[in-house]
């Protein structure tokens, strides 16, 4: 979608608000109310509705606020968000050595290639296993120990 950014964790949440939007554009109803959620993904319905010409507010109060959208004479039918092509890593034989005298190490593959010990605070993770062998390898998008068939 040009001009409206989004983060890459909020592209499901868009897109089944697109669908969402064309169902009620196609209906005979008037008003839409979404279920209550976060300030954070009301401003999102908000620009969503507001980029597809749906008058949009919020009503409620803490627990129940939530986003109600209308159609106006100009409302149109959402573009179809493209899904961002997620990149397949692949580091062939090269090997990464953990601790061979810790009984496991959490390791992670980053979605921007980045390989490293786990931390629970990063959220784009490919993928994530605790290595018990002491190295592991990178393929497909798979964390491959000594152990697994893929090695």
């Amino acid at each position: 979608m040009q001009d409206f950014e989004f983060q890459e964790r909020d592209e499901d949440f868009l897109i089944q608000n697109e669908e969402r939007l064309n169902e009620f554009l196609e209906s005979s109803e008037e008003t839409m109310h979404f279920e209550p959620m976060n300030s954070y993904f009301r401003r999102l319905v908000h620009q969503q509705a507001l980029r597809f010409h749906f008058k949009s507010q919020s009503e409620g109060s803490e627990d129940n606020r939530h986003v109600v959208i209308a159609k106006t004479k100009k409302s149109k039918a959402p573009e179809k968000i493209k899904r961002k092509e997620q990149i397949t890593w692949n580091f062939g034989d090269r090997e990464f050595l953990v601790d061979p005298l810790a009984e496991e190490v959490a390791v992670y593959l980053g979605k921007d290639g980045s390989v490293g010990l786990y931390d629970e605070s990063v959220r784009d993770h490919i993928a994530t296993k605790n290595v018990v062998s002491g190295a592991f390898k990178v393929k497909m998008n798979k964390i491959v120990e000594l152990l697994d068939d893929e090695w």
